[in-house]
């Protein structure tokens, strides 16, 4: 009886071995499959270009610092995406009262009344620093104004101002118009 429970565990491992081995292989998918070709295309489709109302009231606005400033402050969730595509680089004129004069930038109050407040007023106050523009000369700042003097400045935006955290906004390569 021993050798015949042997026995037949000994047929049955030779059968598994010899079906393991046979000719029959398994239809198994690759392990690395090919990764799929991006079918969209680059260009986005006519929905994704289209923009808010708000979005173009802010764009339109670009050049009246004061009205600009606000419309972006109502952006909301589109203020980023709006800065990325459609203001970053984009060739402002700005007007406002000088604040403060350095080397070569100044620092205008572009939006409020100017009651002869220091950037380290507006910077620690609120949200004032919002209202600003600071507007940076490629090279030194060579003028006769002073701080209360109205100027208007042409310039590149290239760094954004936030109303909630009380950043600034600042243009490159300007000039005094």
């Amino acid at each position: 009886m021993k050798y015949k429970f042997l026995l037949v565990i000994s047929v049955l491992s030779l059968s598994f071995i010899l079906g393991g081995c046979s000719g029959t292989e398994e239809t198994k998918e690759p392990v690395d499959k090919p990764v799929e070709e991006n079918t969209k295309s680059e260009e986005p489709n006519e929905t994704e270009k289209q923009i808010s109302d708000q979005q173009q009231k802010t764009i339109d606005s670009l050049n009246n610092f004061p009205e600009f400033i606000n419309n972006y402050k109502e952006l909301g969730e589109d203020k980023t995406p709006t800065w990325d595509n459609y203001l970053y680089g984009q060739e402002v004129t700005w007007s406002g009262t000088i604040l403060e004069i350095g080397s070569s930038q100044i620092w205008v109050l572009g939006a409020g009344e100017y009651t002869g407040q220091t950037w380290d007023d507006v910077n620690t106050s609120g949200n004032e620093a919002y209202n600003v523009f600071v507007a940076d000369f490629t090279s030194n700042l060579l003028t006769d104004l002073k701080p209360g003097d109205s100027v208007t400045v042409k310039g590149t935006l290239e760094s954004r101002g936030d109303f909630d955290l009380n950043y600034h906004w600042k243009i490159y390569n300007s000039e005094i118009q």
